[in-house]
């Protein structure tokens, strides 16, 4: 008896009101709509809005957390001599990766291996494709095409840089440069007018 009355005052299970925070992740706010009960009393709670709970329970209760999309999580109420036990109790998340499933028309591969080979595509959509990829036409539109925003920002900043190096400077004109005439003559001697460039469309019959 003297023994039992000693294990009795060491571990006395006594009501105490057991609250907390739920949560998960990086998060500073709670997990709302956890549910925290005790399977063997058969009693329970669920966090509010900001993940926050409060349930009476029985030192040495085994309680449950559990939530969909998280990880179950199992809580010893310790032993104490106060009345409550306030916690922050954190959750995993519990990713599933499910296997990838491919939805065809066809029940079976022979009959997608039939219909593959039996497929006839419309002559006119061919054309129309050789039509849209042809080199020449291509050319034209990459040729007459807008600058876009990179080349325009890049022309502006040119031009600014330009305009801050001469602005002690009076203006030129390239007509009365002499270097510049001479880049040109120097040109044309060396045949550059009759090269062909990669912004030139020479038209098919040349």
């Amino acid at each position: 008896m003297l023994v039992f009355g000693v294990s009795q005052a060491q571990s006395p299970r006594k009501i105490i009101q057991f609250s907390g925070l739920i949560v998960s992740g990086d998060s500073a706010y709670g997990t709302p709509g956890v549910y925290i009960f005790v399977p063997k009393e058969g009693r329970g709670t669920m966090s509010n809005a900001i993940g926050y709970f409060s349930m009476a329970v029985l030192t040495g209760d085994s309680v449950v957390i559990k939530s969909v999309g998280y990880k179950e999580k199992n809580f010893i109420v310790p032993y104490t001599l106060e009345d409550k036990v306030s916690v922050i109790i954190e959750i995993l998340e519990d990713t599933l990766y499910m296997p990838i499933i491919e939805i065809t028309p066809w029940p079976t591969e022979r009959l997608f291996k039939e219909a593959f080979i039996a497929l006839q595509l419309p002559e006119k959509e061919y054309t129309n494709m050789h039509n849209n990829l042809n080199e020449q036409v291509l050319k034209r539109m990459m040729y007459n095409m807008g600058a876009d925003g990179h080349a325009n920002s890049r022309y502006y900043l040119q031009q600014q840089t330009l305009s801050t190096e001469n602005q002690y400077f009076s203006p030129t004109l390239s007509l009365t440069n002499p270097f510049a005439w001479k880049n040109f003559i120097d040109g044309v001697k060396r045949g550059d007018l009759k090269k062909t460039y990669p912004n030139q469309v020479i038209p098919d019959d040349e």
